[in-house]
């Protein structure tokens, strides 16, 4: 009973996460959500920073999910935006952790949840397209492309006409830098 009940505030706070952020996750917002008493708040998770890093590792967890049906996926579009529209959830709480919000405290699990994500994105890239080969560029890529999604997407604009639009744009920037040079670490310095 009581993992069901953990489980029920955690999902809520998943969701608040979600649309409002880490501020947005209040005790008492919850308890009316969910027409619990915030004593059980309190039992189960002690401590408002007890119940974040516990909504922060279920956003790990979920990470591992979603990054598993990437694996799956054999195109950008559609494949993988209708796997956002499925997880926007998980992808709204990406946004608000990456650019959104401003918590050091999240830090470790967004990044955890991010290497987990980008693991499978790069794959999936290599499968589909012109990759750059040095592999500090290709994460230095993905990081700009994560960044513009994220700052762009919102609870109201994650359907598939608004992701499309998104992918053609972003396309189009990384059509821009050039393909005969990439520039290297080994370059920078």
């Amino acid at each position: 009973m009581s993992e069901l009940k953990i489980e029920t505030w955690t999902k809520a706070g998943y969701e608040l996460l979600a649309t409002d952020g880490l501020s947005g996750i209040k005790i008492e917002r919850l308890a009316r959500i969910l027409s619990l008493n915030k004593s059980g708040f309190y039992y189960y998770f002690g401590t408002m920073e007890g119940f974040l890093k516990n909504v922060l590792q279920y956003h790990v967890r979920m990470a591992d999910g979603v990054a598993a049906e990437i694996a799956r996926c054999e195109t950008i579009d559609p494949d993988l935006l209708l796997l956002i529209i499925r997880h926007r959830t998980f992808f709204l709480v990406e946004s608000q952790l990456l650019v959104k919000s401003n918590h050091a405290h999240a830090a470790h699990d967004m990044d955890e949840a991010g290497k987990i994500i980008a693991k499978e994105l790069i794959a999936l890239w290599r499968r589909i397209g012109d990759i750059p080969e040095e592999e500090t560029v290709v994460h230095a890529y993905l990081n700009i492309i994560r960044h513009f999604f994220y700052a762009r997407i919102d609870p109201d604009n994650i359907n598939y006409k608004f992701l499309h639009s998104l992918a053609a744009e972003m396309n189009e920037v990384l059509k821009q830098i050039p393909t005969n040079r990439h520039v290297s670490s080994r370059d920078a310095h």
